[in-house]
């Protein structure tokens, strides 16, 4: 698929759909609580892992995405044969290329930039934590969206002299996706996008944008009804 109209589709995501859903988040996780408390259906817990493109905006990073991996645990359950619900506790990493002309620009040597050694990339690993609502298509396709909590536990950068540590711990995003159901076994594509500047120094702004797709697979199900 040609990269402009992949550059395309994101850009749409980004000025259109995740716009409307930043507006909506607590309204989304409010009415998702209430209906989990409210109905006792079956709830699938499995694993689940795959593949991210990963990118930082702001002046200091390259500007394109390069590649990592995400793995944890959902749980997923529903309301009715269309509605359901699911949350994840995932392990993702993201490795975003540092551009160090840009970076150098907005932070000098005296504000402690690391000129001479600085990484080309900047590691970012968090634990993320959706809450997604999911609308069953037919007995194949399904689609999701809600909000994200990330928190970071893990940074590997060389970014300034003094060794901070220049990004935020906690970030929140909106995610929109879908995926294919074989047997209980699901192939997802998700499109997430970060609201937070996650720069805690200032002077550009960095937001997370990241694509993620993979496998599920269940292990059991807790509350299965005789």
């Amino acid at each position: 698929m040609p990269n402009g109209f992949i550059t395309e589709i994101l850009v749409f995501f980004e000025q259109n759909i995740l716009n409307i859903m930043k507006r909506s988040l607590p309204l989304i996780a409010f009415i998702l609580l209430v209906s989990i408390s409210s109905y006792a259906q079956p709830i699938v817990i499995g694993l689940k892992g795959g593949l991210n493109m990963t990118k930082l905006t702001g002046q200091s990073f390259g500007g394109s995405y390069t590649a990592s991996f995400n793995a944890g645990i959902y749980a997923s359950s529903k309301f009715n044969e269309k509605w359901g619900w699911q949350t994840e506790i995932v392990y993702s990493q993201g490795n975003e290329t540092v551009n160090s002309t840009g970076f150098n620009q907005i932070y000098l040597p005296s504000q402690g930039a690391n000129q001479s050694t600085i990484s080309n990339t900047a590691t970012i690993g968090a634990i993320t934590i959706p809450l997604l609502v999911t609308y069953k298509l037919n007995n194949f396709f399904s689609l999701c969206a809600g909000p994200q909590y990330s928190y970071n536990v893990y940074t590997n950068q060389n970014m300034f002299i003094n060794g901070i540590v220049p990004f935020k711990q906690s970030d929140i995003w909106g995610c929109i996706g879908g995926k294919l159901d074989l047997n209980g076994v699901n192939f997802y594509l998700r499109y997430n996008n970060g609201f937070t500047d996650i720069n805690k120094l200032g002077g550009d702004t960095w937001k997370n944008k990241q694509i993620n797709f993979g496998i599920e697979v269940p292990l059991f199900t807790l509350g299965k009804k005789k």
